[in-house]
């Protein structure tokens, strides 16, 4: 994969390039409107150097991680594989969030993952998904809705790992 936009400076970290872009990954499963975190995060993140590209399915976000290199991801775990389901293949019996997670960590910068979950309803359900996201490296696991503040203190974290 060509570097193409290498990752900017935000906190005067050396190491980074001052006017350069920060890629970021947003899937989600279906349009939203205005008010949705998908819409709000992008504008909040802009004026930071920060470039957002939401995609609704995991062929849409390995498409775009093909043309340009991405520094972190936000992926929802209901983001279907494909948009039509007759697309799908039969093999794929894990959800197209998982799918996506173990796809982007073979990228060779292996960027950091935000993966957010629907609340669980189990506790079964919440270990499944808590070592899915621990096997598969994230960053941080959070619940839907999607609180945009805490987020946002995601985003904080992460860029200064960066």
């Amino acid at each position: 994969m060509v570097n193409v936009h290498p990752p900017i400076d935000l906190h005067g970290n050396p190491g980074f390039r001052k006017g350069a872009r920060f890629n970021v990954l947003l899937t989600e499963d279906r349009p939203h409107s205005d008010q949705h975190w998908t819409s709000q995060l992008p504008r909040l993140l802009e004026p930071q150097g920060v470039v957002s590209h939401v995609v609704q399915t995991g062929q849409q976000a390995i498409d775009m991680a093909e043309r340009m290199e991405i520094h972190a991801a936000v992926i929802d775990l209901a983001t279907p594989i494909y948009a039509e389901l007759g697309k799908r293949p039969q093999s794929h019996v894990c959800p197209g969030g998982i799918w996506l997670m173990e796809l982007m960590r073979r990228l060779p910068n292996q960027p950091p993952i935000v993966m957010l979950r629907k609340p669980a309803f189990s506790q079964r359900q919440a270990v499944r998904t808590l070592t899915d996201a621990l096997r598969l490296g994230a960053f941080s696991v959070m619940n839907k809705p999607v609180d945009v503040e805490q987020l946002l203190g995601v985003f904080r974290r992460l860029l200064d790992k960066k």
